[in-house]
Order: C-alpha cells, then structure tokens, then sequence
C-alpha cells in the first residue's frame, strides 16, 4: 500500500511539473455526464431532498466511505429529508478537506424534459436545469470515484451535501459544526466560468415589512382610511435601491397587499433584502430602513412592522490562502489563468466561514441559473472536475 502510494505521489509530481502543458483528464467525463443526467431526473425544488439524499447515501457507501449519514436537521426545518454527511479516509496526513453542495434546486422540476445539444445541456424550457447545483454533486461524486479506482493520493476528506440552501442556506445553519472536522473546503456552487474563483460574498439581510392603515370605502368614505399601500410607496420612495455602491445593493422583491380598486387598503407586505461586502454599512442601511418606514406609517397614522433578519454573514477567505495559492496552481497547470474574485450571492460557505472553515467557492459550469434557459456547459463542466480532482490531490501533499 505505501509503495503504491509513493507511485502515485511520484506519478502526480511528474504531471504537475509539466507546467504549462495541459495535462489529459483523469475523470471520466461521460461517466460525470450520466451522474448529471440521472441526478436532475430527481425533482429536489419543493422541501423534498429525502429521495435524492437517500440516492447519494447509496452512492457514497458504494464508493467507499467510511461513514455515511443523514441528519435529521429536517425535523426542525421541514422536509423529508436532512443533509447528508460521508467520511473518507485519506491515503496521507495531510489536513482534512471539505467538499460542498447543495441538493436543493431554487423551483421544482416535475417532468422534466432534458435535452443535450451539442457542448450543452438543458431543458425544454418548461422547467428549470437544476444545475445549480446538480453539477456540483456530479463533480464530487467523479472526483472520488477517480480517486479510488486511479488509487490517487488524497486527504481525508468530508463531504457534506446540504439541503434548504435555495431557501436561505438553512441546511447549512441547521448543521452541528461539531460534525466536522476540516478547516478547508471547496464549496462547488459557482458559475459557469472556470476563471473565477470566489473568495468573497457579502452578508446579507433579508427584511419584511408590515404596513397596516384603517379599511374604508374608496369613494364613499376615503378619509375614514388610512392607504398601507400609500404608507408603503412613500417609504420605498425615500430609499435608494438596486446597486447602491459598488459594495452595496438593495431590492424590494415583494409586495402584497389590497383587496379591491374601491376599498382603502388597510394592509400590506413588503418583502426584500440587503447585501454588502462591508457589514457595518449593510446593517446600517437595514436599520434606517427599518426608521423610515416607523416614520412614514406614523406620519399616515398608521403603523409599521418591520422585521430584520441577518440571513448570512460576509466570506473573506484571503488571496494568500493555501487553499487558494494551490487552486490557483493547479488551473494553471490545466491551462487556465484563474482569478480570485467575488460574488454578490450566498452559498453555504457563508455559514462554514462563521463554523471556522476557509472556504473557496468553485465552479460548476451551470450557466443562466434561476430560469429556465438554465444549461450546463460541458467543456466548462469537465475543466471545474478536472480541477477539484486535482486540487484534492495536491493537497494531500500538505503536512498537517
């Protein structure tokens, strides 16, 4: 066994130090290709990660982990089913290593109809992909299937495959950081670009908002109301939306309220959200939200309930990191001039940052994600597994 692992690391070195010549793939990509496929046959959008859990439980004990769970976080949540945590043992000593995504899709994908054209995949349009982030398992799941049937040098690694992330990262929240061990991980749920990295994503603070007034006959009677949707219009209006700074964006997202043209309305909701890179200037504009819109219901004499909640703190994994140097390394070597850049959106590794865990955010190769035109660049795909698998392996060069 040592021996073998000796040829292994010697094998790896020799690739490695090829430099600026592209290395051939060590994952099987067809074989990703079909794990995509039988993945997003499995409809995950609607609070029912268990079937899909369940499926990636078999897997992994199939490829060998050590240990194999679900959590039973979804007790406290809803669903029927939790997150799924495996355990492998490393060939080295090196540290252990997280490996990250999430099961859940943003919608549901009844029936749907997945169509493969050329270098892409995607849908009849009826439905969303579920790449995001169905490619990310796919690529964990290749990744190790390569190492064990190549015998490739690898740390000890962890694997956690969460639910509810579509839906505020609540898997995520919901997980026992006591459950692992690694200070390292790779969350594989970016873009569809293999040149960006994400080292950074904001904190973000999601409000909902209240306005109630008095109910009263439109015409007959007006001045007996008191318009929530008045109350409400005039609030959004002194406020800034959209991309406030280049740090800084704000959105109403929702609005509900009314009942019919001739009656004053006396309630509605406003539902949106917050980010920022700086945390001291998102919670400040959370709070003179939340002021103004105390202010304006009481100038209509009405009132305002306004709810603020932090949803996930900011990730800042630095550019000298070694988990960053080493991804940055290997695309290098597999021909890409990878960046370390930033995302405006939220992943798991927001809440991994605050459980102690340096997390790069990775590339899947899904692109045009939240809609229905969402499809998977094959080309892509292949480079971001390629590039976890041999991410891993370098890092089991690394001494404890």
């Amino acid at each position: 066994m040592r021996n073998r692992l000796f040829l292994s690391l010697i094998v790896w070195w020799l690739v490695a130090s090829l430099g600026a010549q592209t290395p051939d793939f060590l994952i099987n990509r067809e074989r990703m290709t079909e794990t995509f496929l039988a993945l997003v046959k499995i409809d995950s959008g609607n609070e029912n990660e268990g079937e899909i859990g369940r499926y990636l439980m078999e897997r992994l004990r199939a490829l060998g982990a050590d240990s194999v769970e679900m959590d039973e976080v979804h007790k406290q949540i809803g669903g029927d089913g939790g997150n799924v945590i495996a355990r492998f043992k490393g060939t080295t000593n090196a540290p252990p290593l997280l490996l990250n995504a999430h099961m859940d899709t943003v919608s549901p994908t009844p029936n749907i109809q997945v169509v493969r054209d050329g270098e892409r995949i995607r849908t009849d349009g009826s439905t969303i992909l579920g790449a995001d982030n169905k490619a990310g398992i796919a690529i964990i799941l290749e990744v190790l299937q390569t190492l064990r049937e190549r015998n490739l040098p690898h740390p000890p690694l962890e694997v956690v495959f969460t639910i509810r992330e579509e839906k505020g990262l609540q898997g995520a929240k919901a997980l026992a950081p006591r459950k692992l061990g690694a200070k390292h991980g790779l969350v594989v749920d970016g873009r569809e670009i293999p040149e960006e990295i994400f080292v950074q994503s904001p904190t973000h603070w999601r409000f909902e908002v209240v306005f109630n007034g008095r109910a009263s006959h439109a015409g007959a009677e007006p001045e007996k109301g008191r318009n929530a949707i008045v109350m409400a219009s005039k609030a959004i209006a002194q406020m800034s939306w959209g991309r406030i700074d280049p740090d800084t964006s704000a959105n109403v997202g929702v609005i509900e309220g009314g009942q019919a043209m001739n009656i004053v309305p006396d309630r509605v909701k406003l539902v949106g959200e917050f980010r920022s890179f700086d945390p001291e200037r998102v919670k400040a504009l959370a709070e003179k939200w939340k002021a103004v819109c105390e202010q304006v219901a009481q100038e209509h004499e009405g009132t305002a309930e306004v709810t603020l909640t932090k949803t996930f703190d900011a990730v800042r994994t630095a550019p000298d990191s070694p988990l960053a140097q080493t991804a940055l390394k290997v695309m290098r070597q597999l021909g890409v001039e990878a960046r370390l850049t930033r995302t405006g959106g939220g992943s798991d590794a927001n809440v991994f940052a605050g459980f102690g865990i340096d997390c790069l955010v990775f590339p899947t190769g899904a692109a045009d994600i939240h809609s229905n035109q969402e499809n998977l660049i094959l080309p892509n795909f292949y480079l971001c597994g390629e590039g976890i698998l041999r991410i891993v392996m370098e890092w089991a060069g690394r001494s404890s």
